[in-house]
């Protein structure tokens, strides 16, 4: 809400334009961080412990540091990935680069439930792990890839129904047709391997919770390299479709990694605490 309200203040009253938006987001999520770590503090506080509170642990923020590296990166790689195809569309025009702008920033809405049950996975996995109850995992696992099956069914219906609109929204009117048609090809094409990336998050959300944390990165790099490399080596040979085919190819074959690493069982014997 303060975002909202600063946005509004920055650009209507100061005349500051975007980077008022940009000076907005960041005293919002300044102050929402601030808020934050001091309710955090506060329960820490509130619990009652027999042993010396310590605010910094230099030996818990190691086990920490080597899950949070390599899943800052698993995190950011979709984004970087997007960025770096992005830089392939530039070359073909104005007209397709507005386009597929609009299709990504599409993508990037309707990969969040996918994400979100990637964040739980992991979370799910964790908690378990420490309570030695693999079962339960495996068993949370299904569900999750059963829920990223709807979400990724209920999202395809959508977009092949009402694409159209959601381009719309992004484009406007004096935007050339050009545009729209490549922001609706990519949008209508990509929304049948959704179910992909939901797999893939899933996957390596319970890679990351048990704290096998080299497999799934190594899946990521892979990820990455077959989108950009995709792209950028088959864009030139047969157009602007080749991102569209590249992008599944990458999240499938990150999934395809992770499984079978979950498939071996051995993310089951490793932990991080002693």
């Amino acid at each position: 809400m303060l975002n909202i309200v600063l946005d509004l203040v920055f650009v209507t009253q100061f005349h500051k334009g975007v980077s008022g938006v940009a000076v907005a987001t960041l005293i919002a999520q300044g102050l929402s961080a601030v808020l934050s770590f001091s309710v955090l503090i506060r329960r820490l506080k509130s619990y009652e412990t027999t042993e010396l509170f310590h605010i910094y642990d230099w030996k818990m923020t190691a086990h920490m540091m080597r899950v949070a590296i390599p899943s800052t990166l698993q995190q950011s790689i979709v984004h970087i990935g997007m960025l770096l195809v992005q830089s392939v569309v530039n070359g073909f025009g104005s007209a397709v680069m507005a386009g597929f702008a609009a299709g990504t920033r599409i993508e990037s809405i309707c990969i969040v439930p996918m994400l979100a049950l990637g964040n739980a996975m992991s979370t799910y996995t964790a908690q378990n792990m420490g309570a030695k109850k693999t079962d339960r995992i495996k068993k949370g696992y299904g569900v999750c890839c059963m829920m990223a099956a709807v979400f990724a069914v209920i999202i395809c219906i959508i977009m092949e129904g009402f694409g159209e609109i959601f381009i719309r929204s992004f484009l406007n009117e004096s935007s050339a047709s050009e545009a729209f048609a490549t922001g609706i090809s990519y949008v209508h094409f990509i929304s049948f391997f959704y179910i992909f990336i939901g797999l893939k998050a899933i996957t390596d959300g319970l890679l990351r919770g048990a704290g096998d944390v080299v497999v799934f990165t190594v899946a990521n790099l892979v990820n990455l390299a077959i989108r950009v490399s995709g792209a950028a080596l088959l864009a030139p040979v047969i157009g602007v479709q080749a991102v569209w085919f590249a992008v599944p190819i990458g999240w499938t074959a990150n999934y395809i990694i992770s499984l079978i690493r979950y498939l071996t069982g051995k993310w089951e014997r490793i932990h991080l605490i002693s």
